[in-house]
């Protein structure tokens, strides 16, 4: 377990908990943790395995956008290219993981702006519009 991961599973049981005081000390780590990253994380051992990271991202968000099954949104868009295993977690994870990859990659900029997906949540959306 990561220490991102290890934050989040303390942020889930301060919350649940209702400490206040927890939450904000877990808070201020995390913005320490985002602070502190001046180079990109290590994703994927080569690049082929971060490009399939991010095409499994990419294809696990915009199938939920259009309401589509993965694999019908694959196979309009790559064919009969081998298809990337779905993420396990929620799409607001693969969003917010696409939104830091972004920062660092043109080839995930690339296509995120090819197929149009919003990196951000759903909620900071309405919340901004």
């Amino acid at each position: 377990m990561n220490e991102v991961q290890r934050l989040e599973v303390r942020f889930k049981e301060a919350l649940r908990s209702g400490d206040s005081a927890k939450l904000h000390e877990i808070h201020a780590r995390a913005i320490a943790l985002v602070e502190r990253r001046e180079r990109p994380p290590v994703i994927a051992a080569n690049k082929k395995a971060y490009e399939q990271l991010i095409y499994s991202y990419v294809c696990h968000v915009a199938s939920r956008d259009a309401h589509l099954p993965c694999i019908l949104w694959w196979r309009a868009y790559y064919g009969e290219r081998k298809m990337p295993k779905e993420p396990r977690h929620s799409v607001e994870r693969s969003r917010s993981h696409l939104r830091e990859m972004r920062k660092y990659s043109n080839f995930t900029a690339r296509l995120c702006s090819e197929y149009k997906i919003a990196t951000q949540s759903t909620t900071k959306q309405a919340f901004i519009e």
